[in-house]
């Protein structure tokens, strides 16, 4: 009989030492996931979500299951974040591809949930309990001027008026003077008994002539302005007395607005 060489038993001794091992390995693993997920959950539920959303990161970068970002969006939700929890549960519903349709109903009212609380919340104020009529009118208010009142515009007029009319008296006096001065020099001139030229009384009557033309244009020029400024206040008091006022009537059944312009 011809022995049959024996089989080497290398390879089987091999696989079967190695089969614990990688079983070992496997759980390991799958205990280190646990581990860091209740870390998550920890930290999420005890008011760290920035720990506890890194985690959850770490945990769908390794995994791809979108589980974790809906885990997400519950970490931030349990925290008062609602504008990136719905962040995250949007990005849910679009990488799971497998949710039933009850599963999809119910994230989205969880978002519409969540959206709503973002929203500004809006006052209604409550009707009046009467049932009357009311009425209600509305006048805006005086236009304020940025510059001077129609007061003052006013009494600037009345106070350059003033200084108008002084400044022409001051002119006539002048021109009458001026013309004394004329006169005595001519006089004094053509004397019969030896008439002579006074100098000074020339120059005095130039001088008073010079006075009389600034005391003329200065008082019509003052007496302009002063006109001027009087009207612009009272053209301001007219807008003024002229604002329009609205106004409303309320009754069941019945409304009626109005626009009223006071003269």
């Amino acid at each position: 009989m011809v022995r049959r060489p024996a089989r080497p038993l290398g390879p089987i001794v091999t696989l079967l030492v190695a089969l614990p091992i990688v079983a070992v390995g496997a759980g390991g693993v799958a205990r280190a996931q646990d581990a860091r997920e209740l870390q998550a959950k920890e930290a999420c539920l005890g008011g760290h979500p920035d720990k506890g959303i890194e985690l959850l990161a770490q945990l769908y970068a390794e995994t791809n299951d979108p589980t974790y970002i809906y885990n997400q969006g519950r970490c931030f939700e349990q925290n008062g974040r609602a504008t990136d929890a719905v962040t995250r549960f949007r990005e849910y519903l679009r990488k799971a591809q497998n949710l039933a349709p009850d599963e999809k109903t119910d994230l989205q009212k969880r978002i519409d949930d969540l959206e709503a609380q973002t929203r500004p919340a809006v006052t209604v104020s409550p009707a009046p309990a009467t049932a009357g009529p009311v009425a209600v009118t509305t006048a805006p208010p005086a236009a304020e001027a940025t510059g001077p009142s129609a007061h003052a515009y006013k009494v600037a007029g009345v106070v350059a008026g003033g200084v108008g009319v002084a400044a022409v008296a001051f002119g006539v006096v002048m021109g009458l003077r001026a013309r004394s001065l004329s006169n005595e020099v001519t006089n004094d001139a053509v004397d019969p008994n030896g008439g002579t030229f006074s100098q000074s009384k020339y120059n005095d009557g130039r001088s008073a002539e010079r006075y009389e033309i600034i005391g003329y244009s200065v008082g019509a020029a003052a007496l302009i302005g002063g006109g001027a400024l009087y009207f612009w206040g009272a053209v301001h008091d007219q807008e003024r007395a002229g604002s329009p006022a609205l106004s409303a009537w309320f009754a069941p059944g019945d409304a009626r607005i109005a626009l009223r312009v006071r003269f």
